[in-house]
């Protein structure tokens, strides 16, 4: 009869064998328990490489960029996080150094590896050959400030993303044998734990396997955007890399895509008086009491924080124009090589409809910026970019442009006073779509960021030149506006076969609804949206000054680093 002591078996399972024992007479699960594990002479030697491998990566554990910190997440925080200071705020930033880490530890293992070329908008691709899970994982145990997460339907949620270097081995062993992929990343915060970058820039690990039919060919476990299979000698000697792609793919944009604000100080004294002065030679009573709404000239200083989700979340973004009435931000570095700020006078033909407060008369001549890319995207300073996006989220690589419908329809009748005028603007809209087109369109879009063609809206003062004319001449809103860039440009678009519907995870906010806090507390813990709207109205369910400080807490804590758009003291 054979015997097992405690000695002959690894202290991670003497618990375990020790229950066995006590419970039955058999034997045999212990034995293979025991068998699991190699000798004391292997497990020697594997250590000895590790530390070998560990001492090229002295960098990673260094005692000034290393802390413990709690993570705030959706459902709850964590804490006692192993995270590194963040050096930058640029999500693209945490892929490349997750990406970095990976490949790291492949070139300290000797590890051939394939980069996947096939970029998604939070995550890069490292491709590794099956059977080295075991010395991946012990490598990454070395590293005080690694996390993977396991990617498996037999992995229930909670138990997916784990520190590796406290994680019990066998633990770590059974979730690294069920998982197909591999997120491994490392925590990058401000000591205080706020808007960590954490495992959704995380860089995946690809587990290549030898094909069955082709013993020659190494397949992946899921499909990967590149290719089915690949051979062995090539696997092992990759052309494709993060400094040498060679290959341009047919779904990749290679055009710029540029950024349009358009902004107001609504507390500037000569403004308002160019505002009273115009309001004193308007006859408002055949406008919408909200043609010239208070709130929509109303600042929080959105546009600071906004300029920070476009640094942080937005680097397809080629250059920013800023337009403004002969205004700019104190804090703005109006001189950053990144940034031009652009006056009215500049895009208006027709000086004579200046100053003008009305955003569709604005917005219809956006196209007339000087030095403006023909794909560009239009923001108002309350839309924010909530994660990291690429430029596919707005265009196609073929060059056209996407549009994002929403379930708001379009109000049946004759535009007039008594109707809203996103509701005229949006009606009027309608009829002349169909009556150039003959068909007729019956949604809103949602209120997100619009991605425009310069040569669409060349095509739309081409057609439209009387309704454009009105629109531009226009001092505030009125029932006969266009709303070119917010809907009339998206079904021209659509119409001419220059844009398709696409899709965006979009929040929109209404700071005068109800339950502000709440929903703006929900934004900053979850954090699963593209972009977010924080639109201002006149309603008094909350008043201005619980509105400010709401907001500004909101904006402050998911952008807290400054932008180098900003000046620093």
């Amino acid at each position: 009869m054979t015997v097992v002591t405690r000695t002959s078996i690894r202290r991670s399972v003497r618990s375990r064998a020790i229950r066995v024992l006590r419970r039955t007479d058999r034997l045999d699960e212990v034995l293979e328990l025991r068998n699991r594990y190699r000798s004391k002479r292997e497990a020697r030697a594997r250590a000895v490489a590790l530390r070998l491998a560990r001492s090229r990566l002295t960098h990673y554990a260094t005692a000034d960029d290393v802390f413990v910190t709690t993570v705030p997440s959706s459902s709850r925080s964590f804490t006692g996080v192993v995270a590194r200071r963040r050096r930058t705020s640029v999500a693209r930033d945490a892929m490349i150094a997750n990406r970095q880490l990976v490949l790291d530890v492949a070139k300290a293992l000797s590890m051939p590896t394939r980069v996947v070329p096939i970029e998604s908008s939070n995550r890069l691709r490292v491709g590794v050959r099956d059977g080295r899970r075991e010395d991946v994982l012990a490598f990454l145990r070395t590293i005080p400030t690694a996390y993977v997460h396991f990617d498996a339907p037999s992995i229930p949620p909670r138990q997916r993303t784990r520190h590796v270097a406290t994680t019990a081995w066998s633990r770590l062993r059974w979730l690294a044998e069920q998982a197909w992929v591999w997120r491994v990343f490392e925590y990058r915060a401000d000591p205080s734990g706020v808007d960590a970058f954490g495992d959704v820039y995380g860089c995946e690990i690809e587990f290549w396997r030898v094909s069955e039919a082709e013993p020659g060919r190494l397949v992946p476990r899921r499909w990967n955007g590149s290719t089915p299979w690949i051979t062995a000698d090539e696997f092992a000697t990759p052309k494709i890399d993060e400094q040498a792609v060679t290959v341009t793919y047919f779904n990749e944009l290679e055009f710029p895509i540029d950024l349009v604000y358009t902004w107001v100080d609504g507390d500037d004294p000569a403004w308002q008086a160019r505002r009273r002065a115009t309001l004193g030679i308007i006859d408002r009573s055949t406008l919408h009491e909200e043609a010239d709404t208070v709130a929509r000239f109303t600042s929080r200083d959105e546009l600071r924080y906004s300029l920070r989700s476009v640094e942080k979340f937005a680097d397809f973004v080629n250059h920013v124009y800023l337009v403004t009435d002969d205004q700019h931000p104190t804090w703005l570095r109006t001189d950053h090589p990144g940034l031009t700020v652009v006056s009215h006078r500049e895009i208006f033909e027709d000086h004579g409809h200046l100053p003008t407060f009305n955003s569709h008369a604005i917005e219809s001549r956006l196209h007339h910026v000087p030095g403006l890319a023909e794909h560009y995207v239009y923001m108002n300073d309350d839309f924010f970019f909530a994660r990291r996006v690429i430029g596919a989220k707005f265009f196609h690589a073929s060059g056209l442009a996407k549009f994002f419908l929403s379930r708001a329809l379009i109000p049946l009748g004759e535009p007039g006073p008594t109707f809203k005028p996103v509701d005229s603007a949006a009606m009027n809209a309608r009829r002349i779509v169909s009556e150039e087109f003959g068909r007729e369109p019956t949604q809103k879009f949602k209120h997100a960021p619009y991605a425009q063609l310069r040569s669409v809206h060349d095509e739309i003062e081409r057609r439209f030149p009387v309704e454009l004319r009105r629109t531009n001449a226009s001092r505030v809103r009125s029932p006969s506006d266009l709303p070119v860039a917010s809907g009339v440009h998206q079904h021209v678009a659509y119409l001419l076969g220059r844009a398709m519907p696409g899709e965006i995870t979009s929040r929109y906010v209404d700071l005068g609804g109800w339950n502000v806090a709440g929903q703006l507390q929900s934004l900053l813990a979850t954090r699963d949206c593209d972009t977010f709207c924080l639109n201002d109205t006149d309603s008094e369910l909350i008043t201005a000054e619980r509105k400010n400080e709401l907001v500004g807490e909101f904006l402050h804590a998911y952008f807290p680093e400054p932008s180098t758009y900003e000046i620093t003291a």
